[in-house]
């Protein structure tokens, strides 16, 4: 029996990242992952280093710029490779695409191009984080900014059934983002929906949850508008990023001989590269979106995610959930 080989698409153009931190990122995963082979799409005097066997390049030059409006996404970059890499994931020339290009676009242009799951209105990011027993996952992470009742509800049911397909939790705990967990709390949508939630047999609601719990143990999945999750997102890697700081000096002051192996193991479970990559799910193929800073390391954790999405075939499994389900809005 032949094993499965999987085809994923970088976009390696668009970054505010040098184009060869993306691609450091690309060769480290493909060497330590023999079953998958990448599609790069960018300017091909960049993937010199790439064995041929490994790899098919699409030469383009034109990148969908971190600034660029929506009308000039539509209007303007009819060529650019983030089109390029939704046009191969549209027609199953690859089986997920991984890109570090405008989060906007990547939204307007994979609703246009990709298409959303039969029950879904709108795909939503979403993102996993460890915490010390077991993972949460969170969305919306920045894909919508549109605070409503029935586009959070949707996202709770996205959410449970992502958490089972990647997690396997088939009851996934649920809440809702809010300033407090007493039921009068928070804007009338926020209100509005706990009461939706709390009726829909899809959705094992557990109420509200504020942001200094997210961690403990409280939610499987974490709901909110994505306005509010893109700020706890970068909260959470601003926050990582200062502890790194200061257990690395404390250790770098110790006399323990021993402390370099330290210093390693906590350069890697606080870098939020090591983390790095949203998956923008309701569509119709795996989509990872990076920052726009992303180094080698993140484009390296960002791929992973994205052949651990095939193998799951979370699409498949989120459209199986969803075409059965009555319509929310």
């Amino acid at each position: 029996m032949v094993a499965a080989r999987f085809q994923i698409a970088v976009d390696t153009l668009g970054s505010e990242s040098p184009t060869a931190q993306i691609i450091a990122g690309a060769r480290d995963f493909i060497d330590a992952n023999v079953d998958c082979d990448l599609t790069l799409i960018g300017r091909s005097r960049d993937f010199s280093c790439f064995p041929e066997s490994r790899c098919r390049i699409v030469d383009c030059a034109t990148a969908v710029p971190q600034h660029a409006t929506l009308l000039d996404v539509l209007r303007k970059k009819s060529d650019s490779s983030l089109r390029s890499g939704l046009s191969l994931l549209a027609d199953s020339s690859v089986d997920a695409l991984v890109s570090t290009g405008n989060s906007g676009a990547l939204m307007v242009l994979g609703r246009q191009i990709v298409s959303t799951l039969p029950g879904i209105t709108r795909p939503a990011m979403i993102k996993q984080f460890t915490r010390t027993t077991g993972s949460f996952w969170m969305l919306d992470l920045g894909a919508n900014l549109a605070r409503r009742r029935g586009l959070l509800s949707e996202f709770a049911r996205i959410g449970s059934a992502y958490a089972n397909s990647i997690g396997g939790l088939k009851e996934a705990k649920v809440a809702l983002l809010n300033i407090g967990t007493e039921a009068h709390k928070g804007p009338q949508y926020l209100r509005d929906t706990a009461v939706e939630l709390a009726r829909d047999p899809q959705v094992n609601f557990v109420g509200y949850i504020e942001a200094h719990a997210l961690f403990d143990g409280i939610a499987d999945v974490v709901v909110t508008d994505g306005f509010t999750g893109n700020v706890v997102l970068k909260s959470i890697e601003g926050a990582l990023g200062i502890a790194r700081q200061h257990v690395q000096h404390a250790l770098a002051s110790s006399d323990d001989s021993k402390h370099e192996a330290v210093v390693n193991k906590v350069n890697s479970s606080l870098n939020a590269q090591t983390y790095n990559g949203a998956s923008l799910v309701g569509l119709r193929g795996v989509i990872v979106k990076c920052h726009g800073n992303t180094n080698h390391i993140g484009i390296r954790s960002a791929l992973a995610l994205a052949k651990h999405e095939i193998v799951a075939q979370v699409p498949q499994r989120l459209e199986a959930q969803f075409e059965h389900l009555p319509d929310l809005h």
